[in-house]
């Protein structure tokens, strides 16, 4: 059966890499941390599968895990953050040069293998095993504290695509890695295992992992973090992200109660044609529920701030772009699912 699961998981990860690669003419810092961890992860099935027949290869399960908890503190630095901190990349320095030195002494991550543990620690390996759990639950706690501290993600509806995105993948990895460690306390103390082998919460990872890149948010492809890259590997042509963000998000341009596609395209300096394939491949939203939505959002933080003691609701509703009452109402109930009225109501 693991055997099968191996090969699956290698096929998966091909597919996942070409469709990566597939009809793009830039590769952004974040596609290049997606594309070495589809490899790793595709090469490290791979070699499973050839063990499983009988090819071991040692020492490849302590390596590729060391890389793939790397990219994965930089991938999440790189989406929440936009940046890799200094003392980040000085730690993963510090961190691959302790693993080199406990590699060289022969470590081995442990595992539960036919209800057993496997490999198990000496006291420095012990400490290097803590600190590698110790990086990688501070990157999570940290970016998962900035998801929430940012302050983007109240009024940027991509920006709020990206938290779910990035949580829904984080909660998971959370929950297998308290599900995996409760299996080894256990059996260290109880002989109790839910399943014999932790290879399965390996495999379920890298599903989770195929599924996080596959479902990823389609404007992510060419956002800010592929600026620096794209000059140099390639000229793009279209519309980019960062210049629709600049415009659509920083400046406001949803407020404005005279926005339009040819007006807005016209700033943009792209066609209307432009814009909508855009907004249809790239956001994956018509512009007028665009608008709607993000005037809404607005409207939201107005009432919540408690704007309505000092305006009425329909000053509220001009300030958020609204032409009229009834549109208002109309995307205000079709997006909360309730009236302004309603919605003020519910936190008083």
């Amino acid at each position: 059966m693991y055997s099968n699961l191996a090969f699956a998981i290698t096929l998966l990860g091909l597919f996942s890499i070409f469709e990566l690669l597939k009809g793009s003419q830039k590769i952004s810092l974040i596609k290049y941390h997606f594309l070495a961890r589809l490899i790793f992860l595709t090469a490290g099935s791979f070699l499973d599968y050839l063990e499983f027949a009988g090819y071991e290869i040692p020492y490849y399960h302590q390596i590729f895990k060391l890389i793939t908890v790397l990219l994965f503190v930089n991938m999440l630095f790189l989406i929440v953050v936009k940046k890799l901190p200094k003392l980040v990349i000085g730690l993963e320095i510090f961190f691959t040069l302790y693993f080199i030195i406990e590699f060289i002494n022969g470590i081995q991550i442990p595992s539960i293998k036919n209800g057993v543990i496997q490999h198990k620690p000496t006291f420095y390996q012990f400490i290097f095993i803590g600190t590698y759990l110790l990086l990688l639950l501070s990157a999570i706690i940290y970016n998962g504290v900035q998801l929430f501290r940012n302050k983007i993600f109240t009024t940027n509806l991509y920006e709020s695509k990206i938290k779910r995105w990035v949580l829904s993948y984080v909660v998971c990895l959370l929950m297998l890695f308290f599900i995996n460690l409760f299996l080894f306390v256990t059996l260290t103390k109880y002989n109790y295992v839910l399943y014999k082998d932790s290879l399965i919460n390996s495999f379920i990872q890298r599903f989770i992992f195929i599924l996080f890149i596959l479902f990823r948010p389609k404007f992510l492809d060419d956002d800010k973090y592929s600026s620096s890259f794209n000059q140099v590997l390639s000229t793009t042509k279209g519309l980019a992200f960062k210049e629709f963000e600049f415009l659509f998000y920083a400046n406001h341009y949803y407020l404005q109660p005279e926005a339009n596609m040819e007006d807005l395209a016209l700033k943009l300096n792209v066609t209307k044609n432009e814009l909508f394939i855009f907004l249809r491949d790239e956001i994956e939203e018509n512009f007028t529920e665009l608008l709607n939505k993000n005037r809404v959002e607005y409207l939201k933080q107005l009432l919540k701030a408690k704007k309505y003691e000092s305006f009425t609701i329909e000053a509220l509703s001009e300030m958020a772009g609204f032409n009229n009452r009834r549109t208002m109402y109309n995307a205000f109930n079709k997006h909360i699912g309730m009236t302004p009225t309603e919605y003020i109501q519910s936190f008083k």
